[in-house]
């Protein structure tokens, strides 16, 4: 039998009660080896949640925090004496995204400490195909392995949000919008994402599809039970395996096509080892096609952008008419500016030009549909429409 490149374990897991999802946690990573084939205990070890915002637990913006705890637990168990957790959002802080989901910075969690990541610090990677350097937060810099424990979620301008794309997490909040503006579309924007993972090399990706988010994502989005947690050494195919799920062509996803391209993984299937493992059953673990998987456990009514942009309209100056927008509800927008604070465009692509007392008004002739706007809108104001009307 051909050996399939990569391996995606899924283990169904109902809901966020602590006891089942650390059982799940427990068996998802002793189903690709155990700990000890990613890590060595005496090594610095970085877990990088998705801590988009501050959010509500139960929102789905974030890494539910009792998957975290189970990651965190499970290196305690395996003897990591040296583990941070943190991330750095693009809005606020990764620590107090933590306190919102209960976690404190003054209190370890089984041993294991919040970090702020908010010192960047420059890393040279001449290899880059994107980048030669990146400027990470500094616990980057002072880890010897990293763990991506990321949450499977809409994202309006790359379709998906999984293990490829939060890694962009590493970069310091205000470097962020430098990146959007050098890479502003979803193509260039993803072989960026790659040349992060090149770089640092991750060990190890665990995706919370427990409740993932669907619609107005990442941040805006509505929950949607998935009960599934995700485990793969190879970001490609777990994010493929995600596409699937909610019957999207991985192919039509740029994290995935560039991902492949450029060395990180596979998104075809048919390189795909899908290990379902089953808690509290005596038979052993099945192996199963990505496309059986994706019939017994997928939603093919999941809210996600599906469609794409003809290569005609890619390659002309109409680009704008074709593709979707970002656009401001009027009637939730408090003109609290958040948005415009955070457009990396020079001279900003959305202002207050109509005063104070309205919406920022947009001009699309500098909009690059980067959605920074769209994802820090604390009022879920912001969605992407075609032709930038509502």
């Amino acid at each position: 039998m051909e050996k399939k490149q990569s391996t995606v374990v899924a283990v169904p897991c109902s809901d966020y009660d602590p006891q089942k999802v650390y059982q799940a946690v427990r068996a998802g990573i002793q189903a690709l080896g155990g700990f000890s084939r990613f890590l060595n205990p005496e090594e610095h070890v970085l877990v990088k949640p998705n801590l988009l915002k501050p959010a509500e637990a139960d929102s789905a913006v974030t890494t539910h925090p009792e998957v975290l705890r189970s990651v965190l637990r499970l290196l305690k168990e395996y003897g990591c004496r040296s583990v941070r957790f943190g991330d750095s959002p693009g809005h606020d802080t990764g620590t107090h995204a933590l306190e919102r989901i209960g976690f404190s910075a003054d209190e370890p969690v089984f041993g294991a400490r919040l970090t702020p990541m908010t010192e960047e610090v420059r890393v040279d990677f001449s290899e880059g195909m994107t980048e030669k350097e990146f400027w990470f937060a500094r616990e980057v810099t002072e880890s010897d392995a990293i763990v991506n424990v990321c949450k499977m979620k809409t994202h309006a301008l790359m379709k998906i949000t999984g293990a490829v794309k939060n890694l962009f997490g590493l970069l310091c909040g205000a470097r962020k919008a430098r990146e959007h503006m050098r890479f502003p579309n979803d193509g260039l924007f993803a072989r960026m994402l790659v040349d992060i993972h090149r770089c640092v090399k991750p060990r190890l990706h665990i995706m919370d599809a427990i409740v993932a988010m669907e619609g107005n994502g990442p941040g805006a989005g509505t929950p949607r039970q998935m009960g599934l947690l995700l485990f793969s050494t190879d970001p490609v195919a777990l994010d493929s395996v995600f596409c699937s799920l909610i019957h999207v062509d991985p192919e039509t996803v740029q994290t995935c096509i560039q991902g492949e391209a450029m060395g990180l993984g596979t998104w075809h299937s048919d390189q795909i080892e899908l290990l379902l493992v089953k808690l509290g059953e005596k038979a052993a673990d099945t192996v199963m096609s990505v496309g059986d998987f994706a019939c017994a456990y997928g939603s093919p009514d999941f809210d996600v952008i599906r469609e794409q942009t003809s290569l005609l309209a890619r390659s002309l100056s109409m680009l704008a008419f074709f593709s979707r927008c970002p656009v401001i509800d009027a009637k939730k927008c408090i003109h609290c500016g958040i948005c415009v604070a955070h457009c990396p465009v020079p001279g900003k692509a959305l202002s207050f030009r109509d005063g104070k007392g309205h919406p920022p008004v947009y001009d699309r002739k500098k909009c690059i549909r980067c959605y920074c706007c769209q994802e820090m809108c604390p009022q879920k104001a912001i969605t992407a429409s075609r032709w930038g009307r509502r």
